[in-house]
């Protein structure tokens, strides 16, 4: 790699370093020591980039692209969690007293970049910049709402309301307008989309169906786009059946 690809390459980092929330608040010095310190690592589409044969004590942070965490069943099958996007951080958290989650495994989307560090490294970027640590609080926190909302809505909601409420989360962090209505730029199959909110694929087909009929989205080649955001909204929220 010559000089100029270099000082392309190292500026494309430090622009994706800069979206990130967990460095949110540093001044433009401080991300590009953290450049210097950090490697950067490209993933194509496919690829596993946390398992739980992967060796203890290792922090991913997605700087690019999507994932799909997901666990395996002793039958073999694959049981969608979550999608996670750009600034999630993945793997060993127990520097803040966070286990990963066990049995797990990412895999990514599309093409992603991703930063590998060890607790130690984090923990010598938090002491030099206390802002980062303030980051991974809130990052973590955040989660944490979003599990125990979760846990709830398995508890309590019908399978209507579970799917409305997915599907709108999906679409603020991975939708794009289009003239049909607002695309979900996540690749995911209805047997992906029933792990997801706790049930079976038959009914997640019965229900998708159902909110068609509607005219609330379409579904085509495994993508979704809704097209009608504020009554799928009122069906999130319980308003409507």
């Amino acid at each position: 790699m010559n000089v100029e690809q270099q000082r392309r390459s190292f500026s494309e980092k430090v622009g994706l370093l800069r979206e990130l929330e967990l460095f949110a608040g540093l001044s433009p010095d401080d991300i590009d020591a953290i450049g210097h310190a950090t490697t950067m690592t490209r993933c194509s589409r496919g690829d596993v980039i946390l398992s739980p044969d992967d060796a203890p004590e290792r922090i991913h942070i997605l700087k690019k692209g999507k994932v799909r965490v997901y666990r395996v069943t002793p039958d073999g099958k694959q049981l969608t969690l979550d999608i996670y996007d750009r600034g999630t951080i993945l793997g060993d958290m127990s520097l803040l007293g966070q286990d990963r989650i066990q049995g797990a495994y990412a895999e990514t989307l599309d093409e992603a970049v991703i930063c590998t560090i060890t607790p130690d490294e984090l923990r010598r970027l938090i002491e030099r910049y206390p802002m980062i640590g303030v980051n991974v609080i809130n990052h973590l926190s955040r989660r944490l709402r979003e599990a125990e909302r979760e846990l709830e809505a398995m508890a309590y909601q019908r399978v209507g309301q579970r799917l409305a409420r997915r599907l709108v989360d999906l679409s603020q962090r991975f939708g794009v307008q289009t003239v049909r209505g607002t695309l979900i730029q996540a690749r995911l199959t209805q047997q992906e989309l029933a792990e997801m909110i706790g049930t079976t694929r038959e009914t997640l087909a019965h229900t998708l169906t159902d909110f068609r009929r509607r005219g609330l989205l379409e579904t085509a080649k495994h993508h979704v786009v809704i097209r009608d955001a504020e009554r799928l909204a009122d069906v999130a929220e319980g308003d409507v059946d």
